[in-house]
């Protein structure tokens, strides 16, 4: 399968309003960034996939194959998200699926919908409105990779430096069509007094950014939550 992206037209004053909301605050909302057709092929693309679940052990990142985790029986599976649940009591902690179609792409062995949406977020394009926006000329590139959260998934607190990556912004394109506020998932920024300084929903088809290193989580999604919450996430990049 493959698919054909198209941008939304950003009008003169739709773009400086990001551009100054992203200059105070460092963080801003882009919504219907792509024409519908073109979300609505993302949203069933990713809904399909194979994922895998990453998470936090010891002190590095784990990638657990769908096969592996299949595998295990229901106590033993109860058993590792029950440690995964504990240790982000004190540690930096996350759980979710994943799919990395970036390094996919790299390695060529993507699928050709994956192919299609690394090329598009690394064509001038979307790279150059990326710079418009943010005001940031050294972006040069756009990772990616597909999220998936299920009920009892979440991504404690950080702020996504990564040193010698060049991470100038991250950002995040929902495709969840329907979300709702009290089923969690919400991108939330941490203020220095404690508190939540504002939080983001998963609304469809909407382009979050922030400035690298902003202070962030993912809440928990619910146990209650209607559906999953889908979206592609990578770094606006230098070289």
């Amino acid at each position: 399968m493959s698919i054909g992206l198209v941008l939304d037209d950003l009008s003169p004053e739709r773009r400086r309003a990001i551009r100054e909301r992203l200059a105070t605050t460092g963080r801003a909302q882009i919504t219907d960034v792509l024409d519908a057709a073109s979300a609505m092929d993302l949203y069933r693309a990713a809904a399909e996939e194979n994922y895998g679940v990453v998470t936090q052990r010891g002190t590095g990142h784990v990638d657990l194959p769908a096969a592996w985790l299949a595998s295990l029986e229901p106590e033993q599976k109860r058993a590792l998200g029950q440690a995964v649940q504990n240790s982000a009591v004190t540690d930096f902690q996350y759980l979710y699926d994943n799919v990395p179609i970036y390094d996919q792409v790299v390695m060529g062995q993507a699928a050709p919908v994956w192919r299609d949406l690394v090329g598009f977020l690394n064509g001038e394009a979307f790279l150059g409105l990326m710079r418009d926006v943010t005001g940031e000329a050294r972006i040069v590139m756009a990772d990616a990779q597909l999220t998936r959260y299920r009920p009892g998934h979440f991504l404690t607190g950080h702020d996504d430096h990564a040193e010698g990556k060049s991470r100038y912004f991250a950002y995040v394109l929902n495709l969840t069509p329907i979300w709702r506020l009290e089923w969690g998932g919400l991108l939330a920024f941490h203020g220095e007094d404690g508190n939540v300084a504002e939080a983001f929903t998963p609304r469809f088809n909407t382009l979050n950014l922030l400035r690298v290193p902003s202070p962030h989580s993912v809440t928990q999604v619910a146990l209650s939550a209607g559906a999953d919450r889908l979206s592609v996430t990578g770094w606006l990049r230098g070289a």
